[in-house]
């Protein structure tokens, strides 16, 4: 199977931006995430121009291993702390 790579786009509410991602980190879902199999990257990246703009690469081995962690309990709670800090997500999908 071939690999799957995901660019996701996050527009965070007002100043929130550092605030989401921390918050991932200290519930554990960006270590949970590294964690899984199949994961071969899952990094967010800083827009230098917009304060609100974060950009997440993931790499997923295969279809098997994205689809476990879409639906892995730290993608629940992942999902809770977006609603929170996010107002926009755009997801392309390579």
């Amino acid at each position: 199977m071939k690999e799957i790579v995901l660019n996701v786009f996050y527009k965070a509410k007002p100043a929130m931006r550092d605030k989401f991602v921390e918050e991932v980190k200290k519930q554990g879902v960006l270590d949970k995430t590294l964690a899984e199999p199949g994961c071969r990257r899952y990094e967010y990246f800083y827009a230098r121009e917009n304060p609100d703009l974060l950009f997440l690469l993931e790499i997923w081995a295969d279809e098997e291993a994205m689809t476990g962690h879409q639906n892995s309990e730290h993608m629940a709670l992942l999902r809770q702390i977006k609603a929170e800090y996010i107002e926009d997500t755009r997801i392309e999908r390579y």
